[in-house]
């Protein structure tokens, strides 16, 4: 006997702005820790102390990548729950605004000066220099993106809630109590079809050879 095979639950995710959105965090998360690991690295090495911006920075970026990682494992293996999503979306929103503003407080002076040896003396102050504005960059890409897929989780939520819960095909208590839907509304065996009806409702008059098997009675033979 062959195997039912029960499908995915659909997504209820516009595909577009879903992996749009995704991709576009997953970049920045990338570049950020890429950069913060760099500093950290550096700062230990000469025995500084590492600021708690890095710290913060870092976290929220690994913490997003994580997401990343496991919530499209579940989009495509079984079905990604958009309130569950919109929960994690809007957790790593907080972070992501924790720490890009704690960042942009750091870096107001910085921001404003050109990345030249005017400024910075040297070549490894530009990279320095260059390397700040590329992690403020795409920190607010990050908290940008965080807020866009937050957005789509709240308005794709609503439509799942319009559209009313999905059951799978071989759901045995839905098939039951579809059958006694569809028993309730065929009646019985004998009655006339809802199609036919209809037509009679409308004045539609079927041919002669449709009322002679319509006029015909069931008769019990003992």
């Amino acid at each position: 006997m062959a195997k039912i095979k029960t499908k995915k639950k659909p997504s209820v995710y516009s595909a577009l702005p879903f992996h749009l959105f995704r991709f576009t965090q997953l970049v920045s998360s990338l570049i950020v820790s890429a950069i913060m690991f760099y500093f950290i690295y550096h700062l230990r090495r000469d025995h500084f102390k590492v600021p708690w911006t890095f710290l913060v920075l870092l976290s929220v970026a690994l913490f997003t990548i994580m997401t990343q990682t496991v919530t499209i494992v579940f989009y495509f293996c079984r079905a990604l729950n958009p309130t569950v999503n919109l929960v994690i979306n809007a957790l790593l929103f907080i972070l992501w605004a924790t720490g890009f503003g704690l960042l942009a407080w750091a870096m107001s002076g910085t921001l404003v000066h050109r990345c030249d040896v005017a400024n910075w003396q040297n070549d490894a102050g530009i990279m320095v220099c260059r390397l700040y504005k590329a992690l403020f960059t795409f920190s607010l890409t990050g908290l940008i993106s965080t807020a866009s897929a937050l957005a789509l989780d709240f308005t794709t939520r609503k439509k799942e809630l319009r559209g009313g819960r999905y059951v799978h095909a071989n759901d045995n208590k839905s098939t039951a109590a579809l059958r006694l839907t569809e028993s309730r509304d065929s009646g019985g065996p004998f009655d006339v079809p809802r199609a036919y009806a209809g037509e009679q409702e409308s004045g539609y008059t079927p041919p002669s050879e449709q009322q002679r098997y319509a006029d015909t009675e069931y008769h019990h033979h003992s």
